[in-house]
């Protein structure tokens, strides 16, 4: 998802995804966040009128990741920020892999699977790797990379990766991999929850901090 801040305190969320726009907005919901509109669509078809802007400030997680022209949606962010603004990227590197303590290979496997959907979708290879060089050609200043990963209990690591493959389910089947092979990974991650595991990592997220040149 794509969020940006507007300097009234406005934020907008953007995502294609039908499912995670409606998780969102219940949590907007319950939180009571006057403040905050998500909308389901495509961000590059989105009028940005109906988005409002100029933004102070635009974030992306796992969103760019999915993007089969950076450069292009790199613009279109750029576009609805005022000059001097700001975007902050996290995206997930292909490698290494989610892990955990002991190994679980249906974590390698889920990976993967993500980076297969990815691949059949037209991503470029290295996508993530190459968004510094995609942000200089879409007019943006790079002021700052940096990477982490985080640790985390086993019951919420396991789950966040099995929510996470399962979000990506009928993608995948659309693309051609079959709906088993999803299924049965997901049934392996949440099974690890009772295990004996001592944590579980995400993967390794690329942080990217983009500033649009401010006005001559």
């Amino acid at each position: 998802m794509a969020e940006m801040a507007g300097p009234a305190g406005q934020i907008v969320g953007v995502d294609f995804n039908e499912a995670a726009v409606q998780r969102a907005r219940t949590v907007v919901s319950a939180l009571e966040l006057g403040n905050v509109e998500v909308i389901a669509g495509d961000l590059h078809e989105v009028d940005p009128a109906t988005l409002g802007g100029p933004f102070d400030l635009a974030y992306t997680r796992l969103f760019l990741m999915h993007q089969a022209d950076p450069v292009r949606t790199l613009r279109r962010i750029a576009g609805l920020l005022r000059p001097g603004g700001w975007l902050v990227a996290q995206e997930a590197l292909r490698s290494p892999p989610p892990r955990s303590h002991p190994h679980l290979e249906a974590l390698s496997g889920y990976w993967n699977l993500v980076y297969e959907v990815l691949d059949r979708a037209g991503v470029p290879a290295g996508a993530v790797e190459d968004l510094p060089r995609s942000a200089r050609q879409a007019g943006l200043e790079v002021a700052g990379t940096n990477g982490c990963f985080l640790t985390m209990d086993p019951a919420v690591g396991f789950e966040v990766h099995a929510a996470s493959l399962a979000a990506v389910r009928e993608r995948a089947t659309r693309l051609g991999i079959a709906a088993g092979r999803v299924d049965d990974l997901v049934r392996d991650i949440r099974a690890a929850k009772g295990g004996g595991y001592e944590w579980v990592s995400s993967g390794f997220v690329l942080d990217l901090t983009l500033r649009k040149p401010a006005a001559a």
